[in-house]
């Protein structure tokens, strides 16, 4: 009996760490994402529809419903919106945007713009209203150019359909892409998750040869957004004409442009006024002068050759004095004497006069 009791243990732990074992063993799938208890702000449903015209452009309505906690929807949502970025050949491209609409549950909502990064952010609601928890319907209608990708054998609109700067999950996210009459889909892709990555939580609906509806399949957590991909034979979109190109080279390098503009302006002018008056006269014959130029005394010549006073300043106004009679020196010795004549006053300049009354 006793030899059979640690056979007996051996079993009892095996069967009683055999879930534990297997469970680690298996693979695990990621748990879908849950709001945490003290949030309940969220997006109930992301639904945009997107219309390409012939000419390139496009035509986007947006309706979000949100649910709100007045937690960081407290006065109304913020849309962020990429204007600027660099194609395939590292050129800075901006596209354009303007806000046609903006609605609240139906009715006109008050907004404002602001620029982002590499962007614009519309503001949606107002400073002093606070809005009451509850369920809202915002509807955005913006039209944009410079979105699709020409390419050799075909058309390609790649579009971020939800963006991925929400703080707050999308519980559904769905695209409906309409292209222009007799245009036909060649291809169609999509992806979900953060920036650059390719998850497939969705599925695709056909509702005709030129309109296509994309669904999200999950929840999106807070940071990720539904990126979808079209394709359609070349001819259908106009492509971008020459006058087209230099209006968007314009927009792309205004601010470059208007800089160097002021740049060479400014250089010009600098230019002409040192050719005109700014240039140092040629070098004549150097002539010596004896006597100082008119309206200057000796001293005043000297104070400004060393743009202060000193002592050989005070001789040259002494001596100058004594050849207009004012003063006599006397030499003995190694010593000077000056004497008053009180002649010549008139011929003083005024600093000879100070220096004479003393």
């Amino acid at each position: 009996m006793k030899m059979l009791r640690p056979f007996f243990l051996l079993a009892l732990a095996a069967v009683c760490l055999f879930p534990l074992l297997a469970d680690a063993a298996s693979p695990r799938k990621p748990a879908p994402y849950r709001q945490s208890s003290y949030n309940r702000e969220q997006i109930i449903r992301f639904q945009s529809f997107i219309q390409v015209h012939r000419d390139a452009s496009l035509t986007v309505t947006e309706e979000i419903k949100v649910q709100t906690a007045g937690w960081r929807i407290k006065r109304g949502i913020v849309r962020e919106f990429p204007t600027t970025y660099r194609d395939r050949d590292g050129r800075t491209v901006k596209v354009g945007f303007e806000v046609l609409e903006v609605l609240r549950d139906g009715k006109e909502e008050p907004y404002h713009l602001a620029s982002a990064v590499n962007g614009v952010k519309v503001f949606i609601g107002q400073k002093d209203v606070t809005l009451p928890p509850g369920v809202y319907t915002y509807t955005i209608k913006y039209r944009t150019d410079r979105q699709l990708g020409f390419f050799p054998d075909y058309d390609e609109l790649y579009w971020n359909v939800t963006g991925n700067a929400w703080a707050f999950p999308i519980n559904s996210a769905q695209a409906v892409i309409e292209l222009p009459p007799g245009a036909k889909i060649l291809q169609q892709s999509a992806y979900t998750g953060p920036m650059g990555a390719k998850g497939r939580d969705y599925q695709v609906r056909d509702s005709g040869p030129r309109k296509i509806i994309f669904q999200t399949t999950r929840d999106l957590p807070p940071g990720s957004g539904l990126t979808v991909a079209v394709a359609w034979p070349k001819g259908v979109v106009l492509p971008p004409s020459g006058v087209d190109r230099v209006g968007f080279f314009l927009r792309d390098y205004l601010n470059v442009l208007v800089g160097g503009a002021g740049f060479l302006l400014v250089l010009g002018f600098y230019l002409v006024s040192w050719i005109r008056v700014g240039k140092d006269p040629d070098e004549g014959t150097i002539i010596p002068l004896f006597a100082p130029p008119p309206g200057f005394s000796p001293p005043s010549v000297r104070f400004l050759m060393q743009m202060g006073f000193d002592d050989r300043t005070v001789a040259a106004a002494l001596v100058d004095m004594a050849v207009k009679g004012y003063l006599a020196i006397e030499n003995i010795g190694k010593e000077y004497t000056l004497h008053k004549r009180g002649q010549g006053v008139k011929s003083l300049s005024r600093g000879e006069q100070n220096l004479g009354a003393k």
